[in-house]
Order: C-alpha cells, then structure tokens, then sequence
C-alpha cells in the first residue's frame, strides 16, 4: 500500500453529502465552525462566489469546477463578492440532501453548489492532517489531468439533481472518496509541502516515510532510516526536519500511536499485542507513549470509541 493510502486508512475519513445549494446572484450563507474533527467541503458547479475565512479576514475565489475543503473545520461563510443582502436564504427538507436556497424555481439560480463534510472520528491527532492547509482548493475543472475528480464530482451531482434509484447508495460512497482524491490533487499541485505531504514529494526522503508506515514495528533508528535513503546520518536529520517539521524518531512515534488509535478502535487485540504491532516490546512502555500522545490510557480510548460507535 502507498504511503497516502495508509494515512488515509489511519484517518479513517467518513464522507456525506448534505446540501445541494441553488441561489441567485446574491447571497450570503454562513457556516459555523465544526471543531478539529470534521472538515467541510464545497463543489461549485455553476457560478462564481468566494469564500469569507472570518480568522484572518481572508477570501478565496472560487468559480465553476472548484473543490475546497477545510480540513480543520474553520468558520467561514460562501458568499457573492458583491456580498449584498439578496433574498432571504431557506432550508428545504429532501429526500436525499436538503436544498438551501433564495430563489423561487431551479431555473432562477445562478450559482449551484453542492456541499458535504468529512468526520474523522475517535482522532487525537492526525499527520496527514497536520499537514494540510487550512483551506485546501483544487481547481478541477481547467486541468484535464483532474478529469477523473470532474467525472465523480459530476456523477454525484446527476444522483443528487435526479434521485433516481440507488442514489443515496451512490452518493454516500462516493463521497468518501472525495478526501483522498482531493489531498492527492492537492499534493500532485502545491509545491513546498510540509509534513507527512513534504516526505512524499521528496523523492529523497520518501523511502524513509515509506518504510515507517510499512513496518512500524521495525526499531528503526535514525541511521537506519537514513540508510534506506542513502544519505549520511547527519544529512538525513536535516533534510528530514526541514521538510517534515518535526526528527525522524518524533514523527515515528506519531505515525505509530496513530495506528495503535486504529486497532483500539477496531477492537480486535488486545493492548499488549496492539503495543507489538507499533514496536512497544513492553506493555508498560506502550500505555506511557500512548497516554502523552492522546492524552489518555489505552484502555479509556477504546471504552470511549465503543461508546461512539454504539451511540452512531
């Protein structure tokens, strides 16, 4: 498995469409903050609007064939940039999603977004995510190379316009595909990456995050990490912090109780042999690590996702 599909599978990502959204040439639609665990995204389709980012005063353009997402769930409003009041903003219950909008017909709109969120549920901390813009954009209806995103974006939008049979089937699953499509566009057209995404752009230091997400039981140690990308130790460190933002032994332990945070969750080991499968030989030494990582003991985080699971 590659290095993106295996942060992707720790972060565990559940997608849903919620609204299809139909206004006229001015508008003004407001979102709350969702916290650090969900992450909102929206499609535009049809027209041009931006988006307002209150923290930081900042907007982004967006026009027809964008995609943006907000991994960490910051406020943020999408609006006309003449932002004036327009008519009156209703919710309008539907079968499938609800449809937001200040027009009269289908036909009266000229702007149509669609608009859904991403839960990364039981996380206490997430590389993949940590690496991640606060507003990630693709652009993807101007870049042919992104045919296959337009191809999927537009078929859930078919589904959604038409409801025909099977189409709450087809959107849920669909959506959950968007996250790792989106990071993908984005790590394939952003230079300058940090983090998890830094590793993997680098074709030097991607051996090293390879080989940690592959075998994290491994004792790997800085020389050893750096042999198998055929640097000197001492090169190796530098180059790894300056791209990753954190030492190569410091980002292991994260990638490591990132997938112990996986197997409590799924329940199927116990503590011990979760402990072994992230390169703790001892018990002891595994609930420590795991409890300055999330704050909490092995045995509280799997009682609290069980919980969750039996309340979703």
């Amino acid at each position: 498995m590659d290095p993106l599909s295996r942060l992707v599978t720790l972060l565990d990502p559940r997608g849903r469409m919620e609204l299809r959204c139909l206004f006229g040439a001015s508008f003004a639609a407001p979102h709350d903050a969702l916290g650090p665990w969900r992450a909102p995204f929206h499609v535009v389709l049809r027209g041009e609007c931006e988006l307002w980012l209150p923290e930081g005063d900042r907007t982004i353009a967006l026009r027809p064939g964008s995609l943006l997402v907000l991994p960490r769930g910051a406020a943020h409003t999408l609006r006309t940039s003449r932002a004036g009041a327009g008519a009156r903003v209703r919710t309008q219950p539907g079968a499938l999603v609800d449809l937001k909008t200040n027009v009269r017909t289908p036909e009266q709109a000229d702007i149509e977004i669609l608009c859904g969120e991403f839960e990364f549920r039981g996380r206490r901390r997430s590389a993949l995510l940590e690496a991640l813009p606060e507003a990630l954009v693709v652009e993807f209806a101007e870049r042919p190379e992104f045919g296959w995103l337009q191809g999927l974006l537009r078929m859930m939008a078919h589904e959604i316009a038409h409801q025909e049979a099977g189409a709450a089937a087809i959107v849920a699953e669909l959506s959950g595909a968007v996250f790792t499509l989106a990071v993908r566009a984005h790590l394939e057209t952003q230079p300058g990456q940090a983090g998890v995404l830094g590793l993997m752009a680098n074709e030097r230091l991607a051996p090293a995050l390879a080989a940690m997400l592959q075998s994290p039981e491994q004792p790997w140690t800085v020389e050893s990490l750096a042999a198998r990308c055929h640097l000197s130790r001492a090169a190796f460190a530098r180059l790894f912090a300056r791209h990753a933002g954190a030492g190569p032994l410091e980002l292991l332990t994260s990638l490591r109780m990132e997938l112990a945070s996986r197997l409590l969750a799924l329940g199927e080991r116990d503590t011990a042999a979760i402990g072994e499968a992230v390169g703790y030989r001892s018990e002891a030494a595994f609930n420590r690590a795991f409890a300055r990582h999330a704050g909490t003991t092995p045995g509280r985080y799997r009682r609290g996702e069980r919980a969750a699971s039996t309340a979703g």
